[in-house]
């Protein structure tokens, strides 16, 4: 069993923490808390504390199995299939302005960053009322559309640890608030292959969103049209959806699906 390094002065949770992330980095697959615990020699609850600090802030990954692997922030890019943040941009980008040109609403691409929705791009829409929004914006996944998409490429158990870690605030009246309710939300959501923020984000706006794909058919990103009420009603928001699954087709094609 290799020797934890915690024994060379400095911050000992530190070389804790280190000594979890090396030992992880040997295990593509994921190593599980008694794995670790073993492997390593240290308490159970110290391990668990740094895994949870660690998976809070995307820094590890955890599998409907309860295996812990480095996450996206620490991933080397040429040992992870998936692009990176910046390839997502680049590709997205001139399909973003082709499709903002017909719509004219704000579109936000958003991925998956420690269980909520960060906003990586955004333009937003030409009109003088229109749904605003910035690059860096975090959001809860259960009210938006950007984030049911994500949500629906998880396991249920997955989604549910995620809502127990990030609770479920209700944004307006119509906002989903119990975990029960959102994974039947979600399973249509994965039927219909789209997703609809019906006022439960913000109570005078709608959107719709899509997925992302990336070159194992993973879903890695989802690019959603918002627009103001009464502007954007019920019919107006599910007509952008043809274009809106051409758009993120094409987007995946370009990112290798």
């Amino acid at each position: 069993m290799p020797k934890p390094k915690t024994d060379t002065g400095g911050v000992l949770v530190l070389h804790k923490t280190l000594d979890v992330l090396e030992m992880l980095r040997t295990a593509p697959a994921g190593m599980s808390l008694a794995q670790l615990t073993a492997r390593l020699g240290m308490p159970k609850a110290t391990i668990f504390r740094i895994l949870a600090t660690l998976e809070s802030r995307a820094y590890l990954d955890r599998s409907t199995a309860g295996e812990y692997r480095i996450g996206r922030k620490l991933a080397r890019p040429d040992t992870e299939g998936a692009p990176d943040q910046a390839a997502i941009i680049r590709a997205a980008r001139p399909e973003m302005q082709k499709l903002i040109a017909s719509c004219k609403e704000t579109l936000n691409l958003g991925m998956l960053d420690g269980g909520e929705v960060l906003v990586v791009d955004t333009i937003e829409s030409p009109l003088t009322v229109r749904m605003s929004s910035k690059i860096g914006n975090r959001r809860h996944p259960h009210s938006t559309a950007l984030g049911k998409v994500l949500l629906a490429a998880l396991s249920d158990k997955e989604i549910r640890r995620i809502t127990k870690s990030l609770g479920m605030p209700a944004f307006t009246s119509r906002t989903l608030t119990t975990p029960d309710e959102l994974v039947v939300e979600i399973e249509r959501v994965r039927v219909q292959g789209w997703s609809m923020d019906n006022r439960e984000n913000e109570d005078d706006g709608r959107c719709v969103a899509a997925p992302i794909f990336g070159p194992s058919h993973s879903v890695i990103a989802s690019l959603s049209i918002s627009g103001p009420l009464p502007r954007m009603t019920m019919a107006r928001a599910k007509g952008f959806l043809p274009e809106l699954l051409d758009t993120v087709r094409r987007v995946s094609a370009s990112l290798g699906r």
